[in-house]
């Protein structure tokens, strides 16, 4: 098909909701929108994502990597053992379903207008996703560092706090000391992030002179609060893969996206979807399914 993204998103259905002549050019628009949910979410610039075909996985290590230096010519050191230490993630099931009714199309709605419902579910995917990946590094911190007050209050130090919980993981995690980092915070505290202040002879938020001084990178979440994945907490992170993982299932065995008819009443919709994650563990003296990689910054918001 030599069609532009445009004209795939302005497609017009002549029948129903989905016309037999358009069904590839409805499947291709289903799973460009299915993959916007990634890309939505905040959560998946965090860690490394990638689609696989298995539904449980488990990673063997050795305790501790050894390098063995200087040796005699004839010498030969000794073999890091592999498959000491071990764990594991599992994928599980997760679907979104909207019902698109003969009455909308009676009432004139365009195709357009029936989208949003897709959109809709693709939204609370990546509201999932975003839990799901945050709920995860949230568990995997094995420190935490308590923010001298709730930020935003005249007593509050967040510099000094952030830098603290940087301190933390180069101190404790198995990294160069150069790595970027990324923080997760909750998005009623932006405000406190953004005020401008004078940095030396420069004018600027205390985003932008830790971006500028610490290469770090800050994310903003509403999922925080008493139900909420960081709770009244923020992240600090080394970003990327060899912290953790969030994996969806690309294999054999199950259909992405199914429109059936539904007789009398209209298109039944349904997405489905496995995906999961974990914590890489890396013998740093975390605990098990912890990484020192992760800090927790307790105490941002009352």
């Amino acid at each position: 098909m030599n069609q532009t993204l445009e004209q795939i998103l302005n497609v017009e259905a002549a029948e129903g909701p989905f016309a037999p002549g358009d069904a590839v050019l409805e499947q291709t628009l289903r799973d460009f929108i299915q993959l916007q949910s990634n890309t939505i979410a905040i959560a998946t610039d965090l860690v490394g994502v990638r689609s696989v075909g298995w539904l449980s996985f488990t990673w063997y290590t050795g305790v501790i990597g050894t390098f063995a230096y200087p040796l005699d010519d004839v010498a030969l050191t000794d073999p890091t053992n592999i498959g000491t230490q071990n764990y594991s993630t599992k994928l599980e099931k997760g679907q979104g379903r909207v019902t698109f009714l003969d009455a909308v199309r009676l009432r004139g709605e365009s195709f357009e207008n029936i989208d949003r419902q897709q959109l809709g579910i693709v939204r609370a995917r990546a509201d999932t996703i975003d839990n799901h990946i945050l709920t995860t590094l949230y568990g995997g911190a094995d420190n935490s560092v308590t923010a001298t007050a709730v930020f935003g209050d005249a007593s509050a130090d967040e510099e000094g706090d952030i830098l603290s919980t940087m301190d933390d993981i180069f101190a404790n995690a198995k990294v160069s000391g150069n790595e970027p980092l990324a923080l997760v915070l909750p998005a009623d505290k932006r405000s406190a992030i953004l005020n401008t202040t004078l940095y030396g002879n420069v004018v600027e938020s205390l985003g932008d002179h830790l971006r500028r001084i610490a290469n770090l990178s800050i994310y903003y979440t509403r999922d925080y609060g008493t139900t909420g994945a960081i709770g009244n907490d923020a992240l600090m992170m080394v970003p990327g893969a060899e912290t953790a993982e969030f994996f969806t299932y690309n294999g054999p065995g199950f259909q992405e996206t199914e429109l059936t008819r539904l007789p009398g009443v209209g298109y039944d919709w349904l997405l489905t979807g496995y995906m999961g994650s974990v914590i890489h563990e890396h013998q740093d003296g975390a605990s098990a399914n912890k990484t020192h990689r992760i800090v927790k910054l307790t105490g941002v918001r009352s």
